[in-house]
């Protein structure tokens, strides 16, 4: 269904003389399941025909796409699109004049209205109507690099349609992951170690990616735990690690309807939501901690690129553990599915890099050949996802 409505809202002329210039801004809203069309009609001061050409050039604006964004007044969720604007000065400055002459108070800006490609209609008819899910996880003590990564890599998954009957690929979505894409270099976990790589902070985008997916109580395809507990994706057990091409993150969209990808980065969270059509809800429970195994003790490594007495963690501590969670989706036809969700983590041990002949309050100094490295020093390895 869909409504026209006029928002009276005028901006006070402070004008000496001279007739003010009105023109309407209009949008599309969507709530619940109606469309309404918002004009909002603004004035402006025109303290001379020759401010025309200035006020038309500064009104003209490109259309929007539709996005979402919570109303704290309503409380929900709705999906808005904005017109675009073009003017004719050359018209408007007839007006004026006409308005002018005749003692009128204001005078309309002719303005020709654009609609956006991807509008509120567009993906009304999508099916892309409601909030399926939403999922945030924290980076605070992320480096630069690693913040700026994954609030790139989230950007290029930010308005991301999945098509109903379709498996979602974090791989393909996400694109190439290199120097040439835009990415920097940070920390990643490569098999055993935590070593710098392009595009450290992708599985902070992957893990967000997953979380929403399984709370929309989707299917989920391929997915795998990170070879031990992060501190970023707690709780444990929900987290999704990739390392790209080789290791990926998959999902099914099998609802009725398109689901849209909308991110956000504020502060140190970031923000996963989908919306479309909505013919589930889903529960899970907290972590079940199954076994635990406690972590390997700390070792320290020679880095020939720092001082003595330096220090730089690259991993910290962390059991081993195996854990599953429980989710329930429950259907608007009835029916109820349960399924569970199993991690597996190793024992991971805290790791340093220090310079050459530091010295620990045990007294122990360390070189190349008596860290902890086994001489391999293998923390100094550069690796990329691709």
């Amino acid at each position: 269904m869909r409504t026209f409505v006029l928002v009276f809202f005028f901006t006070l002329s402070l004008a000496l003389a001279g007739p003010d210039a009105v023109f309407y801004t209009q949008q599309n809203v969507l709530e619940g399941d109606q469309i309404t069309t918002v004009q909002t009609p603004h004035r402006f001061p025109v303290g001379g025909i020759g401010q025309i050409d200035a006020l038309t050039a500064k009104l003209t604006t490109p259309a929007k796409s539709a996005t979402w964004a919570y109303d704290n007044d309503k409380k929900k969720w709705l999906l808005s699109d904005e017109s675009g604007y073009t003017f004719a000065p050359q018209r408007a400055k007839m007006l004026y004049q006409q308005a002018l002459a005749a003692g009128q108070p204001q005078f309309p800006l002719p303005v020709a209205y654009s609609q956006p490609a991807r509008d509120v209609f567009y993906y009304y008819g999508l099916g892309i109507r409601e909030l399926l899910s939403e999922a945030t996880t924290r980076f605070a003590g992320s480096s630069n690099e690693r913040a700026f990564n994954l609030t790139l890599g989230a950007s290029r998954l930010n308005g991301y349609v999945i098509p109903p009957n379709t498996v979602f690929s974090f791989a393909k979505a996400i694109g190439e992951i290199s120097l040439a894409t835009g990415y920097k270099k940070a920390f990643v976990i490569s098999g055993e170690q935590t070593v710098e790589g392009v595009g450290g902070g992708m599985c902070q985008v992957s893990t967000t990616t997953f979380r929403a997916a399984y709370f929309a109580g989707l299917p989920i395809v391929d997915r795998r735990p990170h070879s031990y507990q992060v501190g970023y994706y707690k709780p444990a057990g929900l987290d999704a690690a990739v390392f790209l091409p080789e290791r990926d993150f998959k999902f099914k969209n099998d609802t009725p309807g398109n689901i849209l990808i909308q991110t956000e980065v504020k502060g140190v969270y970031l923000t996963f939501r989908f919306f479309g059509t909505k013919d589930r809800s889903a529960t899970w429970s907290d972590p079940v901690f199954l076994s635990r195994t406690p972590a390997l003790p700390t070792r320290f490594i020679v880095s020939p690129n720092m001082r003595p007495q330096t220090f730089q963690q690259v991993d910290f501590a962390a059991d081993g553990a195996s854990v599953r969670v429980t989710r329930t989706v429950q259907f608007t036809d009835g029916h109820k599915l349960t399924d569970t969700l199993n991690s597996v983590y190793k024992p991971w041990g805290a790791v340093w890099l220090v310079g050459p002949g530091t010295k620990l309050r045990s007294g122990r100094v360390l070189t190349a050949a008596t860290d902890d490295s086994g001489g391999k020093g293998s923390y100094n390895t550069l690796t990329q996802t691709h």
